[in-house]
């Protein structure tokens, strides 16, 4: 049986810790956030939200998240219907459509998955994108994205300040390899 999309989502980070894969610790997190081409300040607040959010070890001071025991199963733009004759949204029309579904914290979704996923020259993200993050399987492709110059993200929408300077930090604390210079975009 495969797992739920929302379980999809998070394998992104665990599978970056290969000795136990169904547990997500503080660093796979921040790592993973680092890989789709955040800013180190922004990459720490979301992972470290993620883990108070999410977090169900039995020990109090334990940020880990076990992947098997999050109760939350479908992304809040699991309701969003995509017309399959549009290629692209905007945010707005993401926020709107979403706002229809699951209000407010379908809102909130939407802007994000629009942040992340957008394309950093047009300003839309596509419907494959957002199919494919109702699906639990777009990380993966913005990862790959983030590798290339061509793609960073803009400082607004939780890029880096300095593009090389970055690149070069998380590389080296991290082993995190993201905005190089030798990789194209497709």
């Amino acid at each position: 049986m495969p797992s739920p999309p929302f379980h999809r989502l998070l394998s992104f980070y665990s599978n970056r810790n290969p000795s136990d894969p169904t547990t997500i610790r503080l660093g796979d997190s921040l790592r993973g956030n680092l890989s789709l081409g955040l800013d180190f300040p922004v990459a720490l607040a979301i992972a470290v939200g993620r883990h108070l959010f999410l977090r169900n070890t039995a020990s109090w001071f334990s940020l880990n998240i076990h992947l098997p025991s999050v109760k939350t199963t479908k992304t809040l733009l699991d309701n969003v219907v995509i017309e399959d004759e549009k290629d692209y949204y905007t945010c707005a029309e993401l926020v709107s459509e979403a706002g229809k579904r699951d209000g407010w914290a379908g809102r909130i979704d939407a802007v994000g998955l629009w942040a992340l996923a957008a394309d950093v020259k047009t300003g839309r993200v596509s419907g494959e994108d957002v199919v494919g993050f109702q699906r639990g399987e777009l990380f993966e492709r913005v990862e790959a994205r983030r590798r290339s110059r061509e793609q960073v993200l803009p400082f607004w929408r939780g890029g880096p300040i300095s593009v090389t300077g970055h690149s070069w930090f998380v590389k080296k604390l991290f082993d995190v390899d993201v905005y190089r210079t030798d990789v194209k975009s497709d």
